[in-house]
């Protein structure tokens, strides 16, 4: 996919023809090479300096503020939408966390084919799982940037908590849903009693949706569907 081939206009009002070159230089060295080290990126960037001179101009560009993302990535990524998709279409989203080297990355993207296309995304400060703050912090903009069409968030067991399902929950008026893989230890109300999910009796291969069910012992979180399949569960809002 040419990402630059959406809005040539948007491009060329945000950045200066020189800067367009590097950009198309830039993306071109990535698509081939496999590779968002700066360090590396220098060697193959064709320009008649220094190798310590290359780094400086890749990185003086890629803090450039008219490359921030809701100055330069968010029009690109409306256009995109209307490129490849229909206004009723269903977008799946993809909530989820990358350690790459030293770098503990938060993102949110767009399933298109067999590919994810990034949305947004934060560079955490800490090693390890996100919390709910920064979680919030991911999705919200991505939400009202996509305003008016059905979005549907997934994310494996990370994201298992009930905090983060309550607060999503009150975007069903703008269409927004989601469906968050579980761990077997989460309890489940059954009748007048609790009982954590790996107990439910659910054989191999078999599938079981639970419809309004009360999970967790923590009040004030509200109800919420469950497909239950191999001891494994999902939690999703019709």
């Amino acid at each position: 996919m040419n990402i630059l081939g959406f809005d040539q206009g948007h491009i060329k009002q945000k950045l200066s023809p020189s800067q367009v070159i590097t950009l198309q230089i830039l993306l071109y060295l990535i698509s081939v090479h496999k590779t968002v080290q700066i360090s590396k990126l220098s060697n193959y960037f064709p320009l008649p300096i220094k190798l310590e001179s290359k780094r400086k101009h890749i990185q003086k560009f890629l803090t450039l503020k008219e490359l921030s993302l809701a100055l330069f990535w968010f029009p690109l990524v409306k256009k995109i939408r209307e490129n490849l998709f229909s206004f009723s279409s269903e977008l799946v989203l993809i909530l989820d966390r990358t350690q790459w080297q030293n770098t503990n990355i938060l993102m949110i993207s767009l399933a298109w084919k067999k590919r994810a296309i990034p949305l947004y995304w934060k560079i955490l400060t800490h090693k390890g799982a996100s919390n709910l703050t920064e979680q919030k912090a991911v999705i919200r903009p991505v939400i009202r940037l996509l305003k008016g069409q059905k979005i549907i968030i997934i994310a494996d067991r990370e994201f298992h908590s009930i905090f983060i399902s309550h607060w999503l929950k009150k975007y069903q008026k703008l269409d927004v849903y989601f469906v968050f893989r579980q761990k077997k230890s989460m309890m489940i109300k059954r009748g007048k009693k609790y009982c954590k999910v790996s107990e439910l009796k659910v054989h191999v291969g078999e599938t079981k949706l639970l419809l309004n069910q009360k999970i967790t012992k923590i009040l004030k979180v509200g109800t919420y569907n469950l497909l239950v399949k191999n001891r494994n569960i999902v939690k999703h809002l019709l």
